[in-house]
């Protein structure tokens, strides 16, 4: 296929959009229509895509792009992702990395790889979940939390002593956002991060339903992955001793 110097700048255009926003809405008619073109599609597929290890893709009107997993130069670092989350140390990203497999695993706990098993998630019921996980995690002998971290490259014991220490709720704070050194706010600044890479929406400060992008990543990788399997299965596992 041969490209034309319009191909080549509608291209660059949509990748550089990207780039800056993060997100093509489905009213920006003009790149709409330019990605839709295969000329276009070939050239980002076959030549953007690869020598930047980026995804570029279209999702419900949409178009988004997401690093690929090694990308040194769009992916996050740890240090980035601590200042993006406000948190104070790796053992805290951890702990948002921890909570970000439950909320994933609350959503598509099942093999049904087209849709989540529900639309939205109260985020209270996304802490009172993790807190029975963490729970669950400090009654064990260390042995046996060691057998599990091991298994999964998970420092649990480190992440459950965070979060236990960190006070459940208190019903005075009018504005989570604002209000620090509670569960419930330390997941918001999770969720925070997550709304900003246009993954979720928190409505109202309470309620998280999944947006078109981590629909599409979710299908895309999460139901390929063996590690998916690992996680879920240890989780479901922690579900069915505390019941």
């Amino acid at each position: 296929m041969e490209w034309t110097k319009k191909d080549i700048t509608d291209a660059f255009r949509i990748f550089f959009t990207l780039l800056k926003d993060g997100i093509i809405e489905e009213d920006n008619s003009e790149l709409r229509y330019a990605y839709q073109r295969s000329e276009v599609r070939q050239l980002l597929e076959d030549i953007i895509e690869k020598e930047a290890e980026v995804k570029i893709f279209s999702a419900k009107g949409n178009i988004y792009l997401t690093p690929g997993l090694d990308n040194r130069f769009f992916g996050y670092k740890n240090l980035e992702l601590l200042k993006k989350m406000k948190l104070n140390n790796n053992t805290e990203l951890y702990l948002a990395y921890f909570v970000i497999l439950v909320l994933i695993s609350k959503f598509y706990n099942s093999e049904d790889q087209s849709l989540a098993s529900r639309q939205f998630l109260p985020i209270e019921e996304l802490e009172k979940t993790i807190t029975s996980y963490i729970e669950n995690i400090s009654d064990r002998e260390n042995d046996e939390i060691k057998e599990i971290e091991e298994e999964l490259s998970i420092n649990l014991k480190s992440i459950s002593e965070v979060w236990m220490d960190i006070p459940s709720f208190d019903d005075t704070i009018k504005n989570l956002r604002r209000a620090k050194n509670n569960r419930i706010s330390f997941l918001i600044k999770v969720m925070d991060f997550l709304e900003e890479e246009s993954l979720i929406q928190v409505l109202e400060d309470y309620t998280i339903r999944p947006l078109p992008k981590m629909e599409y990543l979710i299908i895309r990788y999460y139901f390929h992955n063996e590690r998916k399997e690992m996680l879920l299965s240890y989780l479901n596992n922690e579900i069915n001793n505390k019941v």
